[in-house]
């Protein structure tokens, strides 16, 4: 968080000197110590925040790479195939809320698949295919979510 502060203070700037580096860093300071004492956050926290950013950008890579596969599989479908939408309620592993959100928003970002409710451990998914419902079991998004989660709560 902190690091995030500095680096958009820098690019509000546009430029970098010896001067705008060091009110930079003492306004991050404050701003970080007042994130600290408003926000239930800590320098733990945002060790073990670094720590996950690889898992991160890794998570957010796999989303972009599964939308590109689903949109090539929805031109099938729409070229060639009919639909035949089923409704699935799926529980998820996942603990918290924000990883639960996570997870739902990625399965609405695919093409074909629609979150339509989260309650608690569960989701409500509409599917365009059978094939689509049955992948609702070995969801990668899940998987790369409770690594993050591990990482995060330690």
């Amino acid at each position: 968080m902190g690091l995030l502060i500095f680096l958009f203070w820098i690019a509000l700037n546009g430029k970098l000197t010896w001067e705008i580096a060091g009110i930079g860093a003492a306004v991050t300071a404050a701003a970080f110590l007042f994130v600290c004492k408003g926000c239930d956050w800590s320098l733990k926290k945002e060790g073990r925040l670094y720590v996950a950013a690889p898992k991160i950008v890794d998570y957010v890579f796999t989303v972009i790479w599964e939308i590109v596969k689903a949109n090539l599989a929805m031109c099938c479908l729409v070229y060639g195939g009919k639909p035949d939408p089923r409704v699935r309620t799926v529980r998820t592993k996942l603990k918290t809320r924000l990883a639960r959100m996570a997870l739902s928003n990625a399965i609405t970002l695919t093409p074909g698949t629609i979150t339509l409710a989260c309650e608690g451990d569960e989701l409500t998914v509409h599917c365009l295919t059978p094939a689509l419902a049955e992948g609702l079991d070995h969801l990668i998004f899940e998987t790369k979510l409770e690594r993050i989660e591990a990482t995060l709560l330690g």
